[in-house]
């Protein structure tokens, strides 16, 4: 039987989307299971159950239940801190989740039954004139501010110059996300165990660069030439969260903390990318 004992389960979904089955889901891990759950804030607030927490605390926990799509995994992942995370797509493509809310008493039976296997990814370190943003399980995406814009981009890898470029922007993309943004802009897909880093560019004018992996140790940085700087940002997972100044420097390589799927040993990366991606 599991070791698991104290479970957050954490969603993002508008009220009454999926309500009944969601509240099915904390049923059968308290009523079968007999687990302690608590809810984050917000969700807990939403369908009145009485043990919360805050979503930056859930690293406190056995386990993680994300009831949601991607966009809910990537907030979860953020806070996890290599707690198991367990998805349940209860959004649109959910190509991160494990599980569906129709097949969740099965696959809530082989997770407290230990039939399932860790997927240990990597995540990405991002540092911003010295101060570290949030790490990122997709992509860090240095990109204009006016999403209409071009943007003038310097990039090195390990201290080896590839030039400027003009174009939308630079994503820097984990295996996870190869399949996400990356891929959408021309990237290629990698096997999520894999430590490696992604270079896509998106759009460029002169098309001298094209999407290349480097390894997990390297180290990227991204400048900006004047008098460009006041309009780049950098985005990890979809979020703003830095703008370039004046000699700002962008640094990105593999962070010391992973995400970690829990997966089924029967159904992997290629069952998904066919199921959802349909390769």
């Amino acid at each position: 039987m599991s070791q698991f004992n104290k479970v957050a389960v954490v969603s993002r979904l508008p009220k009454n989307r999926h309500t009944k089955k969601c509240q099915e889901v904390i049923d059968i891990l308290i009523e079968k299971y007999k687990l302690d759950v608590y809810l984050n804030d917000s969700f807990a607030n939403q369908i009145d159950y009485d043990k919360s927490v805050k979503i930056e605390r859930i690293n406190d926990f056995d386990l993680i239940v994300a009831l949601g799509g991607d966009g809910t995994i990537l907030w979860a992942a953020r806070h996890s801190n290599e707690v198991p995370l367990f998805g349940i797509n209860a959004g649109h493509l959910g190509f991160l989740t494990t599980a569906t809310l129709e097949d969740k008493d099965f696959g809530l039976n082989r997770l407290m039954n230990d039939d399932y296997i860790l997927e240990h990814c990597m995540r990405l370190k991002v540092t911003l004139d010295g101060e570290e943003l949030p790490t990122a399980l997709n992509e860090a995406y240095a990109t204009n501010k006016l999403s209409a814009h071009i943007c003038h981009l310097n990039i090195s890898v390990n201290s080896f110059n590839l030039g400027q470029h003009l174009l939308d922007g630079l994503m820097v993309s984990t295996p996870v996300g190869s399949t996400a943004y990356a891929l959408s802009a021309g990237g290629s897909i990698l096997e999520p165990r894999i430590k490696a880093m992604q270079i896509v560019p998106v759009n460029s004018v002169s098309r001298r660069i094209r999407p290349f992996v480097v390894p997990g140790e390297a180290k990227i940085t991204i400048t900006v030439p004047e008098p460009f700087e006041d309009d780049v940002v950098v985005i990890n997972d979809g979020l703003l969260e830095g703008k370039f100044k004046k000699d700002s420097v962008l640094a990105i390589t593999q962070a010391p903390n992973e995400t970690v799927f829990v997966r089924f040993p029967d159904y992997g990366f290629f069952n998904r990318l066919q199921d959802k991606l349909d390769f």
